[in-house]
């Protein structure tokens, strides 16, 4: 049987990078980045983040300490991993995770992938690393689970491209903002707006606001996305909170 389990991963694997190049072991700060989810191994299937029907797809965020966290389908999880170098004669390293927690949000149609994604993290799950040479500042990883779990592909940039019909003549101004971040439209009347961080968690919204300023003063410093929505469309605009 283990046999078996090894060689459906090793039939991903050469399936999935067919045509790529596997680097050799990576320094410990190459694995320091926001990951996203771009696709996954699911009940012996290979699930394409971009085929599914969703806004944002799962994150995984590995900080200097190599404590980690992100969202998955639709719950935030944290915890750390035991990072274990191959040096100098490994292709692969290891990963292990340690004391993950998660939220327990009920995913609905995405529930059985929520909880299959997460069963390494809770069975705390050796990964061996397998780095993929990539195009200039892109970084691309798979995380290979040698049980019936398979393997995590990640890459550093998202695997979802969003989706949009332009509100017309849409600016927003000052960017970087400080305090109260304005906005400009074409468009009187608008439905709602939504801000979201870089890992696609919701941090404020609002329905039909009445004015063109919105109060940004308790956000954390960082990247926003800041999308507004209308009868005649929505449109999604980049922020930066000072």
């Amino acid at each position: 049987m283990a046999k078996v389990l090894i060689m459906k991963v090793l039939l991903f694997l050469s399936l999935l990078i067919s045509g790529c190049t596997v680097a050799y072991a990576q320094p410990p700060e190459y694995f320091v980045d926001t990951w996203y989810l771009h696709s996954f191994t699911f009940e012996d299937s290979k699930v394409e983040i971009s085929d599914l029907e969703i806004p944002e797809g799962p994150t995984l965020i590995i900080e200097d300490d190599f404590s980690l966290h992100g969202t998955a389908f639709c719950n935030d999880y944290s915890g750390f991993y035991e990072y274990i170098a191959n040096d100098p004669f490994g292709v692969d390293d290891n990963f292990i995770p340690r004391n993950v927690v998660r939220d327990t949000q009920n995913c609905g149609d995405m529930e059985g992938m929520e909880t299959y994604f997460f069963i390494p993290f809770v069975e705390e799950k050796t990964a061996d690393i397998y780095v993929i040479n990539a195009q200039g500042n892109e970084k691309w990883i798979v995380l290979a689970y040698f049980s019936n779990y398979g393997y995590q592909e990640y890459k550093n940039f998202p695997a979802l491209k969003v989706k949009e019909v332009a509100i017309k003549d849409f600016i927003v101004f000052p960017n970087p903002v400080h305090d109260i971040l304005k906005f400009q439209s074409a468009v009187n009347h608008f439905d709602t707006f939504i801000i979201t961080d870089i890992n696609g968690r919701i941090v404020l919204s609002l329905e039909k606001p009445v004015s063109n300023e919105i109060d940004v003063s308790e956000l954390q410093s960082g990247m926003y996305f800041l999308n507004f929505q209308s009868s005649e469309g929505n449109t999604i605009k980049k922020f930066i909170k000072i």
